[in-house]
């Protein structure tokens, strides 16, 4: 008899907006869910090589390697991975499939649930307005969108580490301020994605980008984003009978999580 398995098993599993290449991947974290779950399709839905940021602001550790053989090893053993670029990675294509091998590439693609539901899978900057800032970082160069994300990181963290109940609403107040301009930057627009989801004849859309872990309905639509490994640590999985649910994975280190962790703060 087989040795049986104490991972958990998920007809499908959606990963976004990991952003490998950026000190503010939380790879460790990343890790740690890969090795404690299996499923039959993993769905890489965009930003998981951040292109924006290769040149001198490149940041690589062993936990972002060790994620990067996780996934190409799901892919050797048979689990259907399939890339769909997003906004940060759709340049960078053949590095992604250098790092995993040869996943399967698609920039939007219908997902059929055990229970019937057809989901448009796409990244989501498909749906930002037309005048979108957004695109401003990608021609600024990675130094300008590295400034950015890092304020972001220094309000997470400023509110993560503050004690006192004033100076915790006045971070809260900055850090609301900081993740109002990322939205605002993103002008990320719901009647895009109801139309998407009509062109598709989809009963439902399953994207990230924004960096918001949801799950509720626009309209008849439904809507799930399944957030981000930077700053949320979500995922979104299948149970065996269809439905849908996101998962936030912020468990205690591992020792396999902790030393890569020890490996990464020697070098």
């Amino acid at each position: 008899m087989g040795v049986m398995s104490s991972k958990t098993f998920y007809r499908a599993i959606w990963i976004s907006d990991v952003h490998l290449g950026t000190p503010l991947c939380k790879a460790e974290a990343l890790f740690d869910f890969l090795v404690n779950h299996e499923a039959e399709s993993l769905y890489l839905v965009g930003d998981i090589v951040d292109g924006w940021n290769v040149g001198p602001g490149w940041h690589w550790t062993p936990a972002q390697n060790a994620v990067v053989e996780e996934i190409a090893q799901w892919h050797r053993s048979g689990v259907r991975v399939v890339f769909l670029p997003g906004n940060h990675d759709e340049a960078n294509v053949d590095l992604a499939q250098t790092l995993f091998g040869p996943v399967a590439v698609r920039y939007q693609l219908l997902h059929k649930t055990a229970e019937g539901r057809r989901m448009l899978v796409i990244h989501g900057h498909q749906f930002d307005g037309t005048l979108n800032p957004n695109r401003w970082f990608s021609r600024m160069g990675s130094k300008a969108y590295g400034r950015a994300m890092q304020l972001n990181h220094w309000s997470e963290q400023c509110l993560k580490f503050s004690s006192e109940a004033g100076s915790r609403s006045v971070i809260s107040f900055v850090t609301d301020q900081v993740r109002r301009a990322f939205e605002y930057v993103t002008d990320f627009r719901e009647s895009a994605v109801f139309e998407g989801a009509r062109q598709y004849r989809a009963d439902g859309v399953i994207c990230g980008h924004i960096h918001r872990a949801e799950q509720r309905f626009i309209e008849s639509i439904m809507y799930v984003n399944d957030g981000d490994w930077v700053r949320s640590c979500t995922a979104l999985v299948e149970d065996n009978d269809g439905a849908l649910r996101l998962m936030n994975w912020r468990r205690g280190a591992t020792p396999q999580v902790a030393a890569l962790a020890a490996a990464g703060a020697a070098l």
